[in-house]
């Protein structure tokens, strides 16, 4: 049994990046975006905090594509302590093939990445990472 937790989902832009936080049931708390910025990485972790200290879990993220455009959050996301997940961009994407939903939105990408990291502690294919979730 895996210890309930914070989930984050991370959609990766260049200049925004889109973010879902969903509780331990993956019930959607808050999305929204945030610029590629020093002032929008402090919105980021001033947002999660709040779950953090209402719900009292710890906090695992998920974001597609570590370095490139999500550099340097991945690292201020690690130097923090947060559990960081890797999603791998052609599982996703194969991912949102089988499980469609509306045309492709950086809010849809944030769910589908929300979605796949809660099915990584439900599937034994997922903690196998064949759906492409990476510590």
């Amino acid at each position: 049994m895996v210890d309930p937790e914070i989930r984050v989902g991370i959609d990766v832009g260049c200049r925004f990046h889109r973010v879902g936080i969903a509780g331990p049931d993956g019930t959607i708390l808050e999305e929204f975006d945030i610029p590629h910025s020093q002032e929008g990485f402090q919105d980021f972790f001033h947002r999660i905090e709040h779950h953090h200290q209402a719900l009292k879990l710890t906090v695992a993220v998920a974001m597609e594509g570590f370095n490139g455009y999500a550099r340097p959050l991945d690292k201020l996301i690690q130097k923090l302590g947060y559990t960081l997940y890797n999603v791998n961009n052609l599982k996703l994407a194969r991912f949102k093939q089988i499980f469609p939903g509306a045309a492709k939105t950086d809010r849809l990408d944030a769910r589908k990445i929300l979605e796949l990291s809660h099915l990584k502690d439900q599937s034994p294919m997922a903690k196998n990472r064949k759906l492409g979730v990476y510590h």
